[in-house]
């Protein structure tokens, strides 16, 4: 249990280091400066205890201790789903561990980019492709997988085209996905996250609602419950 909590603490920083840098890079800033945290409202300094991660949000009653604002929902259940994710996952090998803790961040960094800016760097998806390490092994020719991208690139160009709700960082990330865990399993994750992203379209009418969030839950799901 001991070895559970510092597990959960350490998990949960990184978590919430993971999307401040997000946010800084959105703004142009460096992880590091400015040095102190502030509220995205009212611009104030946030003291320590606002951020502890999980604590911080549940102290403040989920507003701002200075301005009274509501804080998104986002970044709360973003740690604590990393933190219950990672635990589940975890096995006995260190390198695996690692692994899994590197391809949930970066599925973090992507969702939190996209959730207040509607934009991701495909740079950050750099840090999916370990996870091709510890999967089963599959045999694909080279062919074989150029000719599903080519397919499925046509298809969602097309789709992006005739829509204009699919943005460019939503193929980005399915090719991604694809080049990990082939078609099969994309298809899988693409319904899972366009289920999940459906339920707060359908509430909020109005508003264009990101999709890789969606997309990177039914990447954690596909995780969970595939053996490696």
């Amino acid at each position: 249990m001991l070895f559970i909590l510092i597990n959960s603490c350490i998990l949960a920083t990184l978590a919430s280091f993971t999307s401040l840098c997000a946010q800084r890079q959105l703004n142009n800033q460096l992880p590091w400066s400015p040095k102190r945290s502030f509220c995205d409202h009212c611009h104030h300094t946030l003291c320590w205890w606002q951020l502890i991660p999980l604590l911080g949000f549940v102290l403040q009653l989920g507003r701002c201790h200075w301005c009274n604002e509501r804080i998104s929902l986002f970044f709360p259940l973003s740690e604590l789903i990393i933190v219950l994710v990672t635990i589940k996952s975890y096995t006995h090998f260190w390198y695996s561990n690692l692994i899994i803790t590197c391809v949930l961040l970066s599925l973090l960094y992507l969702s939190t980019t996209d959730f207040i800016a509607q934009v991701i760097y495909p740079a950050a998806l750099i840090g999916l492709f370990p996870l091709t390490l510890i999967l089963p092994q599959q045999h694909f020719s080279i062919i074989n997988i150029t000719i599903e991208l080519i397919i499925i690139s046509a298809f969602l160009f097309s789709l992006q085209t005739i829509t204009k709700g699919l943005g460019t960082g939503d193929i980005e990330f399915i090719l991604a996905t694809d080049l990990i865990w082939h078609w099969e399993a994309t298809a899988q994750i693409v319904l899972i996250g366009c289920l999940l992203t459906l339920i707060p379209a359908v509430i909020k009418k109005d508003r264009k609602l990101p999709l890789v969030p969606g997309l990177a839950l039914g990447f954690i799901l596909r995780l969970l419950f595939c053996p490696y």
